[in-house]
């Protein structure tokens, strides 16, 4: 069945007579945690030297590391080098599969093209430029003339556009991530490359919600919402 896209009023009426929407305080918080073996185990020879992520922090009972929205917002300020970058892919991707062995493999493979780190790193700049406008940021990774990369879609180089630019006290964040989830919840079609233009016409969808909506936050405190709803 065609998907019928939703017009900001409908979403504010369905948002509205659903749960409370998160507060900035559960968006930072909002933790997903990870197996580092499942990236340990696929590292090999032809990729990026091992990421700190992978090395350090405290393993709960099962073997998993938790992140949190705010731990990659941090991280993503720090980026400055192509091994920072290639940290931060990590850290994000991370967080984006959770415990799923099998997207790993799907993510890891990414780290095998050429140059990853520094194509990784010429992308997270212009996300972190203030400059820079969203779609350019989004293009950016979306076309083979700038740093596209091989099994990198925008499901996960949104999250890296969105973690690599921290929200002010604004209301409007510069970069949101847009996955399939998002697109299900505001009724976009079942695909997942979507055209930079796109992009600005969802970032202005969720802005034109939190015009309407002065009791969200922050507008990722939508996406949120459309996240998980």
């Amino acid at each position: 069945m065609t998907r019928i896209r939703k017009t900001s009023t409908e979403l504010v009426d369905l948002l509205r007579n659903g749960d409370r929407l998160p507060t900035v305080e559960a968006v930072e918080s909002h933790t997903i945690r990870f197996y580092p073996r499942h990236w340990l185990n696929r590292w090999d020879d032809q990729m990026p030297a091992l990421p700190a992520v992978l090395q350090g922090g405290k393993l709960d009972g099962r073997g998993r590391l938790a992140l949190t929205r705010g731990d990659l917002f941090s991280l993503g300020s720090k980026v400055r080098t192509a091994q920072d970058a290639v940290n931060f892919y990590v850290a994000v991707c991370s967080w984006g599969v959770g415990v799923k062995d099998r997207h790993v493999s799907r993510r890891i493979a990414t780290l095998g093209e050429p140059d990853v780190g520094e194509k990784l790193l010429g992308g997270i700049r212009l996300a972190q430029d203030p400059n820079v406008p969203s779609e350019d940021a989004y293009r950016a990774f979306w076309t083979r003339t700038q740093y596209r990369l091989r099994g990198l879609g925008p499901a996960f180089f949104t999250k890296l556009l969105y973690f690599a630019s921290r929200p002010t006290n604004a209301r409007n964040p510069r970069h949101l991530f847009l996955d399939n989830k998002v697109a299900t919840s505001i009724g976009w079609p079942n695909r997942t490359w979507w055209t930079p233009s796109e992009y600005g016409d969802y970032l202005e969808l969720i802005n034109n919600i939190m015009y309407a909506m002065p009791e969200a936050e922050r507008s990722d405190c939508i996406e949120m919402r459309l996240f998980k709803p």
